[in-house]
């Protein structure tokens, strides 16, 4: 039985509401319950009506149960058991004529934002604010909701990866010095490379739903993570070159054998660029995560010199702290932003080819490049990219920042699923 029209049915509930008698009345323990006292809100049914609620939590270790009372109903109140906060998360039940639960997720000024649902269906959005506080119906949003719930959803699922400490999967010779990788599933090589400075560990999620269908491998660079670094000793030095023929190694040393599908985040999309073009033939598609464009320096910097300016000077001062891999890796992101200049060849093969970009706009961007015009303009140098190519996409949401991979994994794993079809069919359905 689905709960609708609560506003308008609420006498109904109240009609047909009864508490099992036999159900024990068991204390709230201390430390993980909802401040006490009457909190305040909105729920939403699934029609889309308002309508105004309090409840009012019992103190730690009282057997009583909380209390919620619907706005405009003056009959019996409704019991509300099960309530916890951890984590900002907050859940309890409630019953009517049947039992509700409730899963909210805690804002940056400390109001709650969820849903509640039945055994059957959703019931709506629902804001409350704890005592002293104040929220409005203007939370009231499924798209709201559904990025809290999405962000539960994904704790849940990967929880256990997140626990995990220390270095994950095994090293690997990459020429003299050793990397780690992780190296999962069967099936087509799809390679993950990390943005900036980063470990394989950012890519845990992806790395998680793509070795279910195919073979995933992420890994460390050298200097990166628990990755050797590369030898001092040396004369070669670290360009998007060297790092696409230490991946070439890597890669076959795993016996991983091409043709590869690439995701790469950021500079990373530099280095696999320069791989496609430096192994051509081995590589069967692109997913492309935020990628730093050449251009984007010289287009931003026009729309801002002193801000573009600010921004790499903060960005020297903080690498100039970082271990040697990192300072290389930000020298080689500086002189792209500075010159516009790609060591490799700036045209993408003709394969499949996916980028994700991201639209959503900070309330206090820091930068050039976090403005409404600089966004856009990052997004229409990635559009350029795709320019020529028989199959590609360009997805562009306000549904996630710019770490697809951590905030929105199911899109990089849908992109890499497309590229991986359209690979394997020879698709020529063009841009989307």
């Amino acid at each position: 039985m689905r709960l609708v029209a609560m506003a308008a049915c609420a006498a109904v509930f109240v009609l047909s509401w009864a508490v099992p008698s036999a159900r024990a009345q068991t204390a709230i323990p201390s430390g993980d319950m909802p401040e006490t006292g009457t909190w305040t809100g909105f729920m939403q049914n699934p029609g889309g009506t308002p309508f105004g609620v309090t409840i009012v939590f019992p103190d730690a270790g009282e057997s009583m149960p909380g209390v919620l009372k619907v706005e405009h109903l003056t009959q019996e109140d409704f019991r509300v058991e099960e309530a916890h906060l951890l984590e900002g998360i907050l859940s309890f039940a409630w019953w009517p004529s049947m039992r509700i639960h409730c899963q909210l997720e805690r804002e940056p000024d400390g109001v709650f934002v969820g849903a509640c649902s039945d055994e059957d269906a959703s019931m709506g959005p629902v804001t409350i604010a704890p005592p002293g506080s104040a929220t409005s119906v203007e939370r009231l949003s499924w798209e709201r909701v559904q990025q809290r719930l999405g962000r539960l959803e994904r704790q849940m699922k990967y929880r256990d990866l997140d626990m995990l400490d220390g270095p994950r999967g095994q090293q690997a010779d990459a020429g003299g010095y050793r990397l780690y990788a992780l190296d999962e599933g069967e099936g087509i090589p799809v390679v993950f490379l990390s943005d900036l400075g980063e470990s394989l560990r950012v890519w845990d999620y992806a790395h998680h739903d793509v070795q279910a269908f195919a073979r995933a491998i992420s890994y460390s660079r050298s200097g990166l993570g628990y990755s050797d670094d590369f030898p001092s000793s040396s004369e070669v030095e670290r360009t998007p070159s060297m790092l696409a023929e230490e991946l070439h190694t890597l890669l076959q040393n795993l016996e991983a054998g091409p043709p590869y599908i690439l995701a790469a985040h950021g500079l990373g999309a530099v280095f696999a660029r320069t791989f496609a073009a430096q192994y051509p033939g081995a590589v069967a598609g692109l997913v492309l995560v935020e990628p730093v464009h050449e251009g984007e320096g010289q287009r931003l910097a026009a729309m801002d010199r002193d801000s573009m300016d600010r921004y790499l000077a903060g960005k020297n001062m903080l690498y100039g702290l970082a271990s040697d891999a990192e300072r290389d890796e930000f020298g080689i992101y500086r002189d792209i932003m500075e010159t516009g200049a790609f060591s490799g060849d700036g045209a993408l093969p003709d394969i499949p080819v996916a980028v994700l970009t991201s639209l959503q706009i900070p309330e206090t961007p820091r930068w050039v490049g976090e403005t409404e015009a600089g966004v856009r303009a990052r997004a229409e140098l990635r559009e350029e990219l795709l320019d020529g190519l028989t199959w590609s996409r360009h997805v562009q949401t306000r549904r996630s920042g710019t770490w697809f991979h951590r905030e929105e994994p199911d899109f990089v794993v849908e992109a890499i699923r497309d590229v991986m079809d359209a690979a394997a069919t020879g698709a020529t359905s063009g841009r989307r």
